[in-house]
């Protein structure tokens, strides 16, 4: 199952290495928050990210309840050049996978 996801992936050359910026669209539920009616919100929240760029993988991050609704991570990268594939995939407690990728300007 997946998300109608609009998860944003930008990645540019700077300095001669690359710095990715990524804004992911996910609630974030921590499982302890209740609705209007007064009933739990079910937890769903991020717990997997891993980055690869061409193909080889070069950053896992793992996260938990205590990660913000949507959110942004900055990061670089030694090296790289324009044209390099960078892919994002996250995954989330309930199994909802996301995916993003985008080329190095």
């Amino acid at each position: 199952m997946g998300l109608v996801s609009k998860d944003r992936l930008r990645a540019k050359l700077k300095n001669g290495d690359t710095t990715v910026r990524v804004l992911l669209s996910h609630p974030m539920h921590t499982g302890r928050a209740k609705n209007s009616a007064g009933e739990l919100i079910a937890a769903e929240f991020i717990q997997d990210i891993r980055c690869w760029r061409n193909d080889v993988e070069i950053l896992t991050m793992k996260c938990g309840t205590a990660t913000a609704k949507n959110p942004y991570f900055s990061f670089q990268l030694v090296a790289g050049k324009a044209g390099d594939k960078i892919s994002l995939r996250w995954v989330d407690n309930l199994g909802t996978k996301g995916l993003a990728e985008t080329m190095v300007k």
